[in-house]
C-alpha cells in the first residue's frame, strides 16, 4: 500500500511540474516597434484610452473559419498576445500619438477607443484577413462632453494562412488605424474648430 501511495504521489508531482514546461512552448506576440510618424491634427492629444468588449478581455489570439462555421470563435492553442488586445493597442497608440507629438506638454483632449473586434477571419483554408473594428470618441481632458465620434473598420489581408500571418496583418491594421485617426481628427479640426478649441487649453483646467 505504501508503494502504491508513493507511485501516485510521483505521478501527481510530475503532472504539477510538467505544466510550466508545456507553457514554455506557447509563443507570445506583440505589435513590435513603431513605424512612421504622427500627423498632428492641429490640436494636442493628451491621452489615448482603449476599452474592449468582454470577449476580448484575454490574451487569446482569435480566429474564425467563415467558410465552415461563421458563428464560432476559435483561439489558437499555442500562441497568445503578450497582453489583452486593448492594452497592446493602447500602448501602441499612446507611443504613436501622444508621445509622437513634437511639442507634447500634457495639454489636449482624450481620444477614447472602444475595441469591438479584432480577429483573423478565414474565407478559405488558405485565405484570411484581420478584421479590426473600433469606435472612437474625442473628449475633453476632463469631463465626458462628446466633441466628435466615428467608427472605423479596417481589414488587412494576411500573407500566410497561420498565426504569423495574422500577427503581421494585425500590425498593419493598427498602423492603418493610427493613420486614419490622424486624418479624421484633422478633418474635425478643420470643420469644427470651435469644438476642438477646448483641446488647446491647459491640462490643469477643469
Amino acid at each position: 500500500m505504501k508503494k502504491i501511495f508513493l507511485v501516485c504521489c510521483t505521478f501527481l508531482l510530475a503532472g504539477c511540474f510538467g505544466t510550466p514546461a508545456r507553457q514554455a512552448d506557447i509563443a507570445f506576440y506583440d505589435l513590435g516597434s513603431l513605424v512612421g510618424t504622427w500627423a498632428a491634427p492641429g490640436f494636442p492629444i493628451a491621452a489615448v484610452e482603449v476599452q474592449a468588449s468582454s470577449w476580448l478581455g484575454t490574451p487569446a489570439q482569435l480566429y474564425r473559419l467563415a467558410y465552415a462555421d461563421n458563428l464560432r470563435r476559435r483561439a489558437y492553442a499555442n500562441s497568445r498576445w503578450a497582453a489583452p488586445p486593448a492594452e497592446l493597442l493602447e500602448r501602441f497608440l499612446q507611443r504613436r500619438i501622444v508621445f509622437g507629438q513634437p511639442d507634447f506638454t500634457g495639454r489636449g483632449c482624450r481620444l477614447q477607443l472602444k475595441l469591438d473586434e479584432i480577429e483573423q477571419r478565414f474565407a478559405t483554408p488558405q485565405s484570411s484577413k484581420i478584421v479590426l473594428e473600433v469606435r472612437a470618441s474625442l473628449l475633453p481632458r476632463h469631463g465626458e462632453t462628446l466633441l466628435a465620434k466615428r467608427a472605423f473598420l479596417i481589414e488587412k489581408d494576411a500573407l500566410t494562412p497561420d498565426v504569423q500571418g495574422g500577427v503581421a496583418a494585425t500590425r498593419e491594421a493598427v498602423q492603418a488605424l493610427a493613420d486614419e485617426l490622424a486624418q479624421w481628427l484633422g478633418a474635425v479640426a478643420h470643420d469644427r474648430p470651435q469644438a476642438v478649441a477646448v483641446c488647446k487649453t491647459t491640462g490643469e483646467e477643469k
